[in-house]
């Protein structure tokens, strides 16, 4: 199983296009394949692949909430039949882990406690790829399934002011003594003639290029090819 978590490190990156394009990529090289929204601030996956509104995570967040409520969060498991039943099958075959719809999960105390056990029960599941999209909200749990990922990837673009803001990321994730040397840089466009080439910025963070999208529109063959191409070094390696 590869574990792939895209976090857009500014508004607007198209972590979520990127994310939704990996797993039907995934899904159609033959490869049993989830996509999970965990943007539970504001995820746009339902609507945007045309989903139901039930079930989503916050329907298996309040499943856990209930079951903690009986034997304490710590003791809460499940098994991959257990958790089946909070999925869609997207028209295309997709497994789907659909938006939030519930405005108080994200300020839910228990909301670390109910992600981690998402989490550890999808990696004990026998999925092949599992893509993750991210929100870029700076939360514990965020970092947490940040951390866990195989191929926890950052999505960012040369223009100065969001090369600022990765290095502002970077310096959060090290002071609470984050592994950044696994992130890994998705650049989801290539550079102006003004602006530092993706692999400048690479050197000066220390931290490997992933790929540089050459083309941002999603139904274009430059940007399906650059992503394929993402895939198969991740599902290779």
């Amino acid at each position: 199983m590869q574990i792939i978590t895209v976090y857009g490190v500014t508004k607007q990156t198209a972590n979520t296009t990127i994310a939704e394009e990996l797993s039907l990529i995934s899904l159609n090289k033959g490869y049993k394949t989830l996509l999970v929204d965990l943007d539970i601030h504001k995820g746009d996956v339902t609507e945007r692949l045309q989903l139901q509104h039930y079930p989503n995570i916050s329907d298996w967040c309040e499943d856990i909430y209930l079951e903690s409520k009986k034997s304490g969060i710590s003791n809460v498991e499940y098994t991959g039949p257990q958790w089946a039943r909070f999925l869609q099958k997207h028209q295309s075959g997709l497994d789907v882990l659909a938006s939030n719809n519930n405005p108080k999960l994200p300020g839910s105390d228990n909301i670390y406690n109910a992600i981690k056990i998402i989490c550890n029960s999808i990696k004990k599941s026998d999925y092949d790829g599992v893509v993750v999209d991210m929100s870029n909200t700076p939360t514990s749990f965020n970092f947490m399934v940040l951390e866990e990922s195989d191929i926890p990837m950052l999505v960012v673009d040369t223009f100065r002011y969001n090369v600022v803001t990765l290095k502002h990321l970077l310096w959060d994730l090290k002071i609470i003594q984050f592994p950044v040397e696994k992130l890994k840089l998705l650049f989801n466009r290539e550079a102006s003639p003004l602006e530092d080439p993706p692999e400048a910025v690479a050197r000066e963070f220390g931290l490997p290029v992933i790929g540089v999208l050459s083309e941002m529109e999603e139904k274009s063959e430059g940007f399906h090819r650059g992503l394929e191409n993402i895939l198969e070094k991740i599902m290779q390696s």
